[in-house]
């Protein structure tokens, strides 16, 4: 099916190369293609991975930390929920940031931690950092490393660690293009298919579904998001509920790197947004929300939309979803399904890597609208596809200070 996408992946080398799009076009595209790879990649260490959870869960009273910069870190607030219902475990998301520069806020002596690092590369600094710096906060740490690299030095680390278990998705994850996107949702899918080590069943059958979702999305979008891309906005805000919270993070992230910085954004959940950051919303705003599925939540999302357009605030309001009924319809200015024919049953906690397709479509085309190459839109090198120039110190150091808990628990 031609679109907008296509037409953007069909141009000859020669011309992707001179507006930018060598990667970024095609890693969109391709990513649904690689769910099922990924879930066979996680299957393929089920009895290791059920034999290291259930060590874990043996500890005793533990809590899984879910970690990754940036767009990494997003993946957590994807699938904190379903690793919390499925696990039975405390689950917390950290940037690896705030691993490395205040690990005592998160680790304490004597409680098992189980450390779920994502990343795309794993060459940043921090990734190394906070996995080592975890280590000498408390001595009851395990670790899982999941990535799309493996030749990136978190990956190596985690090989040659005691603790750690690994986990490298295929290397066309790896996105070559600045903005992560193939890597995000694949690295989403393998959360998922984590979460369910203990019954991986009921997640093969809802993959095949997200599939399909994503394939929709992927033919349907491009046109609509193109032409919402060629509106005059200089601000977007992303609302999402429940897993779709990380959806609306992560997108916030892809508009606003995609267009250097050029289009400012923010996110939220519906109910957040009325307590102080609806005054963002000014007349050049695009409003993108993300849909659930279950009634309950839709009914505060139906009421922040007309609050929207009784308060007349923003640009245009796109909505994205399942099944958009008529109410919402009627509150949209553009609307983008995945499911119009009601044809799937997909429960919230999965829909992020389908439609997180919608925000990076949008950073995409607004990227070319305003003239940037997305591959590398960054014409001044403020941000880099591995950030660089960060130097992670020793709070072994600073032990004394108190700032630190360094431990030995033998």
């Amino acid at each position: 099916m031609k679109n907008a996408l296509t037409a953007l992946i069909n141009l000859s080398e020669e011309e992707k190369e001179k507006v930018g799009i060598k990667y970024t076009a095609s890693e969109i595209y391709g990513q649904v293609d690689l769910w099922e790879n990924t879930v066979d990649r996680v299957n393929g260490l089920s009895d290791c991975l059920r034999s290291f959870l259930k060590e874990f869960q043996d500890r005793g009273k533990g809590c899984i930390v879910c970690t990754g910069a940036g767009t990494s870190e997003f993946i957590g607030h994807c699938i904190e929920g379903l690793l919390r219902k499925n696990l039975g475990t405390p689950v917390n998301v950290f940037s690896t940031t705030k691993i490395v520069t205040t690990p005592s806020d998160i680790f304490f002596p004597g409680y098992p931690f189980l450390l779920i690092s994502f990343a795309r590369s794993g060459n940043s600094p921090e990734s190394i950092g906070a996995v080592k710096i975890a280590d000498m906060t408390t001595l009851k740490v395990s670790h899982l490393i999941i990535t799309c690299n493996n030749l990136g030095l978190l990956y190596k680390w985690g090989k040659e660690h005691e603790a750690a278990l690994t986990l490298c998705l295929d290397e066309k994850t790896n996105d070559k293009g600045l903005a992560m996107t193939s890597s995000f949702s694949n690295m989403v899918v393998a959360g998922q298919a984590l979460s369910h080590s203990f019954n991986s069943e009921v997640y093969f059958n809802t993959l095949e579904k997200l599939i399909r979702a994503g394939k929709n999305i992927l033919e349907s979008a491009p046109d609509t998001i193109k032409e919402i891309c060629s509106l005059d906005f200089n601000r977007a805000v992303f609302l999402g509920n429940g897993s779709n919270f990380g959806t609306a993070i992560e997108s916030h992230l892809k508009l606003q790197e995609l267009t250097s910085g050029i289009v400012m954004c923010t996110y939220d959940t519906f109910l957040g947004l009325r307590h102080g950051p609806e005054a963002v919303i000014d007349p050049q705003t695009l409003i993108t929300a993300y849909i659930s599925n279950d009634q309950y939540l839709r009914k505060y999302e139906v009421d922040l939309l007309r609050e929207i357009r009784e308060k007349k605030i923003g640009l245009s309001v796109l909505t994205c979803g399942g099944s958009i009924d008529r109410e919402i319809r009627d509150l949209s200015d553009y609307v983008i399904e995945y499911d119009p024919d009601h044809s799937f049953d997909i429960a919230d906690d999965f829909t992020p890597p389908v439609l997180v397709t919608v925000g990076q479509l949008l950073g995409l085309f607004k990227s070319l609208k305003l003239g940037f190459k997305p591959d590398s839109p960054s014409d001044q090198g403020v941000i880099h596809r591995v950030v660089e120039g960060v130097k992670v110190y020793n709070p072994e150091a600073y032990a004394q200070s108190g700032k630190f808990d360094i431990v030995s628990e033998r």
